[in-house]
């Protein structure tokens, strides 16, 4: 019966206090697995690409076929364009959805800092005072790492983590005794690798371990037409998440935002819609409030 679902079971005699604990925890249990639900759902409401371009639908069909493999996936793009947002409906849609998505950017990890991060370290590694410390590749075991800005990787760690994706295994600094893991690894960038590796900076052999499923996201000036759906979508959901009464934009301000170059794509975008909600006290905004 509980492999069939049953949270317990009851030997005879019944002892009330029994009874009444394990009934309480069942409850408990029931409500933690319903809030996980509802934890689930408003993750996706966040985690959500909005719009209907060709360029944008593109990227949604390689989100999906991407979701449903184990193959790395590498994501360009200008920053701002929602490199992390599709990584993460890839990790919402994969088999990996109930494991973890780990992330970490690698751009803004000095040098001599970004092995312990990736690999960790046993204890007395760096000083006496250091205890042991896992690698992220481990922490993430059975889910998902996000290398962020990966196109910062120093080449030394580059050249030891095609060795780590070769082997799906790696030693701790500091130790001999390799670690296995069962990573999927989604990297990112803003930069150009191709061009890279013809300048030496970054190796080959990793790009092609990396490069398994490229996705190219679009920067907004490429898909204007799904600035309106971005700016409705937006205002409903800061709205909703701050309590305030839903605003809308009348025409002249939506045109504003249509026009403008939108140097920090998508991510600009939001950042500005979440202003208007908090500051414009009216529900139309205008393009005086621009």
């Amino acid at each position: 019966a509980t492999k069939l679902g049953a949270y317990d079971f009851l030997e005879k005699p019944l002892s009330l206090d029994k009874v009444v604990l394990t009934v309480k925890n069942a409850l408990k249990h029931k409500r933690l697995e319903e809030e996980n639900v509802q934890l689930r759902e408003r993750i996706k409401a966040n985690y959500n690409l909005v719009g209907s371009s060709p360029c944008i639908q593109k990227v949604r069909k390689a989100i999906k076929a991407a979701a449903s493999s184990n193959g790395r996936v590498l994501i360009t793009g200008e920053p701002g364009s929602g490199k992390e947002l599709a990584a993460r409906l890839i990790h919402l849609h994969s088999p990996r959805k109930n494991k973890k998505f780990m992330q970490i950017n690698v751009g803004a990890i000095p040098e001599n800092l970004i092995e312990r991060e990736l690999f960790g370290f046993v204890e007395g590694t760096f000083s006496d005072y250091e205890k042991a410390k896992k690698g992220i590749l481990s922490l993430a075991d059975g889910g998902i790492l996000f290398l962020g800005e990966i196109g910062e990787m120093p080449l030394g760690t580059q050249a030891k983590l095609v060795q780590v994706l070769d082997e799906n295994r790696y030693e701790p600094l500091g130790s001999t005794s390799p670690v296995k893991f069962n990573t999927r690894i989604i990297s990112a960038t803003n930069r150009d690798l191709k061009t890279m590796i013809m300048e030496g900076k970054f190796l080959e052999e990793l790009y092609y371990k990396i490069n398994v499923i490229p996705i190219i996201n679009p920067p907004l000036r490429d898909r204007k037409e799904d600035i309106p759906d971005l700016i409705a979508h937006y205002l409903q959901f800061f709205s909703n998440r701050d309590g305030k009464k839903e605003k809308s934009m009348d025409k002249e301000a939506l045109q504003g935002f249509v026009n403008y170059s939108w140097p920090g794509n998508v991510s600009e975008l939001i950042n500005v819609i979440e202003r208007f909600v908090i500051m414009v006290p009216d529900s139309l905004i205008k393009a005086s409030h621009l």
